[in-house]
């Protein structure tokens, strides 16, 4: 064969494929529970005590560090960056401007929302984003009340209001209330959650059905538990959404996996929920087929053989162990 003839041909295959690929866009959508992302300085208007250089965890500079760095090469991994990462458990607007300045995710441009919650503990949700993809037009701040304990108070659920890729999407971000006490016990608590998040969305369908939304976060229940499944209504089966939401972790919860381990057990408890208008491969944009996973590498994995592949967390509890976190990060793929 002729050497140039073959070189030629190589070159415009090359740039076709080079080409089909630049034109065919993509966006990763992740969320993370940070597990307890504090700074060093003792903020009078919360109980930070614990993450602290004196406390007994002996949270110092140095670890803050190390926190830093592992979150951002977690982040960078993610399908080389998400395009829009929500995140929980970060303590102000600080340790997120600390977190994108940190290699190797200095360099990707990230922007943040955030707002303070009124949580006790002062943690809060947050939304880091590709400023050259996503551009937030509007934030809200969603407070999640029970009408029998006004003292009740949570973390709100943020939602964002945007344009990715130019298309308009609505981004919630959740952290819904623990089951400390018992998951029976505090169960109510998520509901109030779950009611709050599916008032906005039904909010925002009733003035376009075709509305683009994703919901994320830690919800502290299963895709099965009744806040999930019958409140917020997130369908468990693609081809049966009347109520337009569908959960996209449904799925791998059906094979037994999951995001968060405790008592020797996988628990779903971080989950991306989409409507129904992203769902049909010919909309654009749209959920990319089977692409809803939990990233968990061998590296972001416990290695003592007694918790070999639960998530390799930063503090057992006030034991310093220098990992990523107590949960994994889980993600998704939407297609323009």
């Amino acid at each position: 064969m002729n050497y140039r003839y073959f070189l030629s041909a190589i070159l415009s295959f090359s740039l076709g494929f080079s080409a089909l690929a630049q034109n065919k866009k993509s966006s990763t959508i992740a969320f993370y529970n940070c597990e307890n992302l504090f700074d060093t300085k003792n903020d009078p208007e919360i109980n930070d005590e614990d993450f602290l250089p004196e406390s007994k965890s002996q949270w110092t500079e140095d670890r803050y560090q190390a926190k830093l760095k592992n979150l951002a090469k977690v982040i960078d991994s993610l399908g080389g960056g998400p395009a829009v990462l929500g995140v929980c458990e970060v303590e102000n607007r600080q340790v997120l401007e600390d977190l994108v300045k940190t290699d190797p995710i200095a360099k990707k441009g990230y922007g943040i929302v955030h707002q303070n919650s009124p949580d006790k503990r002062g943690i809060d949700v947050a939304m880091i984003y590709q400023t050259a993809v996503f551009t937030p037009s509007f934030t809200k701040m969603i407070r999640v009340s029970l009408p029998d304990d006004p003292e009740f108070i949570t973390r709100d659920i943020m939602l964002v209001k945007g344009l990715l890729n130019k298309k308009p999407f609505y981004f919630f971000i959740n952290h819904w209330p623990s089951r400390r006490g018992g998951e029976e016990k505090s169960e109510v608590k998520r509901i109030a959650a779950a009611k709050a998040a599916r008032f906005s969305v039904d909010t925002i369908l009733a003035a376009n059905p075709k509305a683009n939304i994703v919901l994320m976060g830690d919800f502290n229940d299963e895709p099965i538990d009744t806040s999930m499944k019958s409140i917020l209504m997130a369908s468990l089966d693609q081809s049966k959404i009347e109520h337009k939401l569908y959960n996209t972790m449904s799925v791998l919860k059906k094979a037994g996996e999951g995001s968060h381990y405790f008592g020797g057990g996988k628990h779903m408890l971080d989950q991306i929920v989409v409507t129904g208008a992203l769902l049909s491969p010919k909309s654009k944009p749209h959920l990319k087929s089977e692409s809803s996973t939990i990233y968990h590498p061998i590296w972001m994995q416990d290695q003592n053989p007694k918790y070999k592949g639960s998530p390799f967390r930063t503090y057992a509890g006030q034991k310093y162990l220098g990992g990523y976190s107590d949960h994994f990060p889980v993600y998704t793929v939407l297609e323009f």
